[in-house]
């Protein structure tokens, strides 16, 4: 994603004992620009190029140099996500946040007022998790991507929003870049065991393939898909019932 070119970025002008000022000199911005493009981290592609041609490097080179960084997930406190448990609305804008959706479209889908913009993105801030900059613009300070404790305060609004996934998707039809797989077979715990590791390698490859098109690919060409992988022995006996009532 852009905020780990940016990271890099600093490195190398850190290395270089260059200033922002320096870098604007070259590019011939002012340094207030460039101090919002960095604070922001995000810029257009175009503008990306720019800055790198002006140390010296090309976008190929700093992508490369992020692929070799192992990217862990953010864990969040449990206190934090504890305040998030209790208000939801604040959880669902960390979220779309997360997802990359902007403040003005969240606004525009919502039907919100700038004033409950505002609230909301303050609560995260007061969080630790956001900071609230001029025209109400929340930049999410807590880095994605973001791991969720399954077993935390956050349990219950985890498995809604979960289950409605595998809702969606299993009622939707199947398409070239969309579908739901399932499927029971009778195995040892050995070929079980095989399987998980392949699946945590899928996992692992689309990890990977994401964040290279995250760091080469302008916003609006990228759509957030999400996988739920489930593989465990089933007791078909625990779930079906033969009475009458059963539905």
């Amino acid at each position: 994603m852009q905020a780990e070119l940016f990271e890099l970025l600093k490195t190398v002008l850190k290395a270089r004992r260059m200033t922002y000022a320096d870098l604007a000199g070259l590019l011939e911005l002012s340094e207030p620009t460039i101090k919002r493009i960095f604070a922001e981290r995000d810029c257009k592609l175009s503008r990306m190029n720019e800055i790198c041609a002006a140390l010296g490097l090309t976008l190929d080179d700093l992508v490369a140099e992020a692929n070799r960084i192992d990217v862990q997930p953010t864990r969040l406190t449990d206190r934090q996500e504890a305040r998030l448990a209790e208000d939801r609305p604040a959880f669902n804008l960390f979220l779309l946040l997360l997802d990359g959706m902007t403040i003005q479209a969240i606004k525009e889908h919502y039907q919100l007022e700038e004033q409950r913009i505002f609230e909301l993105g303050l609560k995260l801030e007061k969080m630790g998790l956001a900071e609230v900059m001029s025209g109400n613009h929340v930049r999410l300070t807590a880095q994605s991507p973001v791991e969720f404790r399954r077993d935390g305060p956050l349990h219950q609004a985890l498995v809604k929003l979960n289950m409605a996934f595998v809702r969606n998707t299993y009622l939707a039809q199947d398409t070239e870049h969309s579908a739901y797989l399932t499927q029971t077979r009778r195995m040892t715990h050995r070929t079980a065991q095989h399987i998980l590791a392949r699946l945590r390698d899928v996992q692992v490859e689309l990890s990977n393939l994401a964040r290279r098109d995250q760091l080469t690919q302008p916003d609006n060409a990228l759509q957030s898909f999400k996988i739920g992988i489930a593989l465990s022995p089933i007791v078909f006996s625990e779930l079906l019932s033969l009475t009458e009532a059963s539905s």
